[in-house]
């Protein structure tokens, strides 16, 4: 891939909460590439940075958390082939500049959309905000667009849907508002942070189907949330692999789930439900993700590991090249 097909280059971002009791390091030296046209999922257990990584991109880490260090370059198209970059880490939170990505160039999906939504506006009015702050329309313009982005996203009569308040929608129907309003200036990065939560399993499959067509007719970039590796599998172009802070392994879908590196990749693909004639226990991961204010010394998967060394509780891995386009952090194979 060429420097034009790059949308988002991220460096050794590192994202600390200062409270009270300690400094809990929510993101810790993340580096991530997200191209034009691709689709990259971020996987891991609840707990190990996903959402604040992706929050960051957007500049919207509520205080006590900052931004400690990192580049967060943003490679924007300013016609002629040309591109203005952007290190958006460097951007004030409440400043201009950011305000004109945020929505309009790099938009998110939020996780909850029942907490998301405000209970007080009506679906349109939450759209129709988006459009107007975003672009030089009035708000006749702004409504006919709020209801041809519900339709867009299936949403059933949409003129109609447009005045009624979100505690009246179903689940599935909240979600695709969410949608809608997240693609209603056309970004160029759409951030979904786990879409098909709490959704039953027919409308998750709606919503997948909705964000992989509209992402071709966009032509957007999609980052999504998960830790469903069935999602991860049907939707991914790239698969990056987080566990406590950092990128423990990446590589292209592919290369992730025929040959994953990492014992923690690993132990993620075992513990997905396999459907035999045979009854099979399920094959967890034993442990949990340790409290951030009790982080493990050298690698912190070693706890966890099945194939941990002696030397794994010392020394933090450093990131290896194991094949093209596919990096890991463990140290069995920094000698290779």
């Amino acid at each position: 891939m060429n420097s034009q097909d790059l949308l988002l280059d991220v460096k050794d971002l590192r994202i600390f909460f200062f409270t009270d009791e300690g400094v809990v390091k929510a993101v810790n030296g993340v580096d991530m590439k997200i191209h034009r046209g691709r689709t990259l999922c971020l996987v891991g257990e609840s707990g190990c940075g996903k959402s604040v990584a992706c929050r960051a991109f957007l500049n919207i880490i509520r205080s006590p958390g900052r931004i400690v260090t990192g580049e967060m370059k943003y490679y924007r198209q300013t016609g002629n082939g040309q591109q203005d970059v952007i290190d958006i880490a460097k951007l004030d939170p409440r400043g201009k500049q950011i305000r004109q990505i945020r929505g309009k160039e790099i938009s998110m999906i939020f996780q909850e959309p029942m907490t998301s939504l405000s209970m007080m506006h009506t679906i349109g009015d939450q759209i129709m905000e988006s459009v107007l702050l975003h672009n030089q329309v009035t708000k006749a313009e702004a409504r006919r667009r709020a209801i041809e982005m519900l339709d867009r996203v299936g949403m059933p009569k949409p003129e109609r849907i447009v005045d009624e308040y979100p505690f009246r929608l179903s689940g599935g129907m909240r979600q695709r508002a969410m949608i809608a309003m997240a693609l209603s200036c056309n970004p160029s990065l759409l951030i979904a942070d786990e879409p098909t939560t709490a959704l039953d399993v027919t409308t998750q499959a709606q919503i997948v189907d909705l964000i992989r067509d509209l992402q071709q007719q966009l032509n957007m970039s999609v980052l999504y949330i998960t830790h469903d590796l069935g999602v991860v599998a049907e939707v991914a172009d790239d698969v990056a692999v987080m566990y406590l802070g950092k990128i423990v392994e990446f590589g292209d879908v592919e290369t992730v789930f025929h040959h994953p590196k990492h014992p923690y990749t690993q132990a993620l693909l075992r513990s997905i439900p396999k459907i035999s004639r045979e009854r099979e226990e399920l094959d967890p991961i034993q442990g949990m993700v340790p409290s951030p204010f009790r982080r493990p010394t050298g690698c912190q998967f070693h706890p966890r590991c099945t194939q941990a060394m002696e030397k794994c509780s010392q020394i933090e891995p450093r990131v290896t090249t194991v094949g093209e386009n596919h990096t890991v952090q463990c140290l069995l194979y920094e000698n290779l």
